[in-house]
């Protein structure tokens, strides 16, 4: 490549030189010598080929291309300037761009909440989101291709550091005509005969291994059914009187939205009171990320 005409120096040259009318006050102002600066504008105009400053005792006046360089010369100083504060904020994680990968029965609003503050004071950080399951952003997390995982907090990898952010309650959906359908709580036992509907997703696997759990302290062996759909669409399975299945509570507005009444909800509760599933924010300790690693303070500070 090329070497460039002209060094930023020599731009800072021309603009004192302007701005103060003479290479004298030019140099006083920039804290160097007087043969310094003018070494500097000498070698300029020689490599441009083109004179910038007529020279006379009472000073130096910019030529009619002297003007228009120095404009010049003052929209690239302007942008270095720029360019040097944006590096210096994203170099302390106030500019940027931070990834956050959201397990699918995650929904989006509650997080914002929960970020609410530190995006308010942080309005140059720019949040990406995308979604999957949770052991599909944990391998994109170890890869380095997300920042963070919002996912429920089950056999989470060791080296990853996990924050805990809320607990979300679990219900029961049932078809309207379930003979346990008008009930507004039921017990574990209470579904033992039902078939259990479950999705292909971290969610599903999370309910799965509950209800083996509940329903295996009392020896009964549960009936599940497995389905390849994401544990947001079961309810369809639901409405079609095929089985029972669980959601997270954070689901409810949006699952009445869709099924009104064509399902019942039910809490489900036992001797230890209701069940949930725990979340919790993950994210690597080594993550060189400046926004990230001030995402991960706040994270930090604010746990619930």
């Amino acid at each position: 490549m090329r070497r460039p005409p002209f060094d930023l120096w020599q731009l800072l040259c021309v603009r004192a030189i302007a701005e103060h009318g003479s290479i004298h006050g030019a140099a006083r102002f920039l804290n160097t010598r007087q043969s310094a600066v003018s070494r500097s504008l000498h070698n300029l105009e020689e490599r441009l080929d083109v004179r910038l400053f007529t020279r006379s005792p009472a000073g130096a006046t910019p030529t009619a291309f002297g003007r228009e360089f120095i404009r010049w010369s003052q929209t690239i100083l302007d942008n270095v300037a720029g360019m040097n504060a944006r590096a210096r904020r994203t170099g302390k994680g106030e500019n940027g761009q931070i990834s956050i990968g959201i397990q699918t029965c995650v929904l989006p609003g509650r997080l914002s909440t929960f970020t609410a503050d530190f995006r308010a004071t942080h309005p140059d950080i720019v949040f990406r989101y995308s979604e999957g399951t949770g052991k599909r952003l944990l391998r994109r997390l170890q890869r380095g291709q997300i920042d963070f995982a919002v996912v429920t907090r089950r056999n989470l990898v060791p080296a990853l550091r996990v924050t805990p952010l809320w607990s979300d309650r679990i219900v029961a959906a049932l078809p309207p005509d379930h003979p346990l359908a008008t009930r507004p709580e039921v017990s574990w036992t209470d579904l033992r005969h039902g078939t259990f509907l479950t999705g292909r997703d971290n969610a599903g696997q999370d309910f799965e291994a509950l209800i083996q759990r509940k329903l295996g302290e009392t020896g009964i062996r549960p009936k599940i059914q497995r389905h390849d759909i994401g544990s947001n669409r079961i309810v369809a399975l639901v409405q079609n009187n095929e089985g029972v299945a669980l959601l997270p509570a954070s689901w409810l507005p949006l699952i009445r939205d869709r099924h009104g009444h064509d399902i019942a909800i039910t809490e489900i509760r036992d001797a230890d009171g209701s069940s949930h599933l725990e979340f919790g924010i993950v994210w690597r300790p080594d993550n060189e990320n400046p926004c990230a690693r001030s995402f991960a303070r706040y994270v930090e500070d604010n746990r619930r």
